[in-house]
């Protein structure tokens, strides 16, 4: 645990929850979750990116509000889905093995 007290756990929860909130066109958020690092990895799958046919990640830096490295990617739906079938490989590193999805419905925004 870091010096301002949130856990991993508890900053994807809040990340997910803001971007659910300030985004109406996010379906889905996936966590991808590290096996080694304490960093965040996410996909947000939204009909409202372009399809690129890969799976891109931002890196934003640890800041007081999110003190991990964190990564955040943009899909398609239909993206999403060639993902799972293993038809676009994700980043390197990352792998849906240890992963959690939180569905719009999920989360009280």
């Amino acid at each position: 645990m870091s010096e301002n007290h949130i856990d991993l756990e508890s900053a994807v929860q809040k990340l997910v929850d803001e971007h659910f909130g300030l985004d109406e066109s996010i379906e889905k958020m996936v966590w991808v979750k590290p096996e080694a690092r304490p960093e965040i990895r996410l996909i947000e799958i939204t009909a409202e990116t372009l399809p690129t046919g890969d799976v891109m990640s931002f890196y934003f830096s640890p800041s007081d509000e999110v003190p991990f490295p964190l990564f955040i990617a943009q899909i398609t739906p239909e993206e999403w889905q060639m993902v799972v079938q293993n038809k676009i490989p994700l980043p390197e590193e990352w792998s849906l093995e240890n992963h959690k999805e939180y569905a719009r419905e999920m989360v009280a925004v």
